[in-house]
């Protein structure tokens, strides 16, 4: 199961300044596509990846020539896209020894910036500075239903080499799955908000499209040089007799080989209406 929101898993717990660890678990937690992606803690500007042709070893003869597999290779590389906004904390609530004052940062901070993350990197234009979102590069799949849809982005994902294990679902879809029924009324996917399609159900708000996708293959990273300073004597919290707290995270998604990774699903039939649904 993917952490609970709030929960950020190693090594990123590690790869920040103790003060900021709660900040990053609180952003990248509250963001259920970008949680559950392979983490990347890094120090670059932007990270790359290797792509050989040819990508086959060969069985050889004695004396056969042994094969370069680099011979023509190629990067895949993509920009660290900086995210960054302040955020107001009134001083009489920090001083109220009885106010939940975690907890309502940790929910302003999944409000604001993990409802971004998720936004753009499913579904952001690419236009720099934004990042391109995954279905800028998924093949689409289609079916008739939701499910045979699921299955066949299954079967590609894993012809192509990868190993199919998530689906992201908006909550509009998933509701639409839960309230499938046979001929007798009973639900045909009570469980959807968690396994659908023998994968984990990724929900996510964001999911206009929904996406089956091998978390193995693509990549969150974040710049080690993540910010979150608190501050009295800004312009701003001094004439509101606040504490502003400024993040400036630096993040990207980075889909190597997106014929072997992810693809994004669409429907025919009945399923198209909860399809519209989700997109409105």
């Amino acid at each position: 199961m993917p952490p609970s929101p709030g929960v950020i898993r190693p090594p990123w717990s590690t790869a920040f300044p103790a003060h900021v660890v709660a900040i990053v678990s609180a952003i990248v937690g509250g963001s259920p596509f970008a949680r559950s992606l392979s983490p990347l803690p890094t120090t670059r500007s932007s990270v790359s990846f290797p792509q050989l042709d040819p990508d086959d070893p060969a069985w050889l003869a004695e004396l056969g020539t042994i094969p370069a597999l680099n011979a023509d290779q190629s990067e895949y590389e993509v920009a660290i896209s900086k995210l960054a906004g302040t955020v107001l904390i009134s001083r009489e609530s920090v001083d109220d020894t009885e106010f939940p004052i975690t907890q309502q940062v940790e929910q302003i901070l999944r409000d604001t910036f993990s409802a971004k993350l998720d936004r753009d990197f499913i579904g952001g234009s690419g236009v720099a500075p934004i990042p391109q979102g995954i279905l800028g590069v998924a093949d689409e799949v289609t079916g008739a239903d939701w499910l045979a849809a699921t299955v066949q982005a299954k079967a590609e994902i894993a012809t192509a080499g990868g190993v199919p294990s998530h689906v992201a679902l908006s909550p509009a879809v998933i509701g639409d799955l839960e309230d499938e029924r046979d001929a007798a009324g009973h639900q045909l996917y009570p469980d959807a908000a968690t396994v659908f399609g023998g994968l984990e159900t990724v929900s996510a708000p964001a999911a206009t499209v929904p996406v089956v996708y091998d978390s193995s293959r693509l990549w969150l990273a974040i710049r080690r040089d993540f910010v979150a300073d608190f501050s009295n004597e800004t312009s701003e919290a001094w004439n509101r007799y606040a504490t502003s707290l400024r993040i400036v995270g630096r993040f990207a998604l980075a889909a190597p080989l997106p014929s072997r990774s992810v693809r994004k699903l669409a429907v025919t039939g009945t399923a198209a209406r909860g399809a519209a649904r989700a997109k409105a």
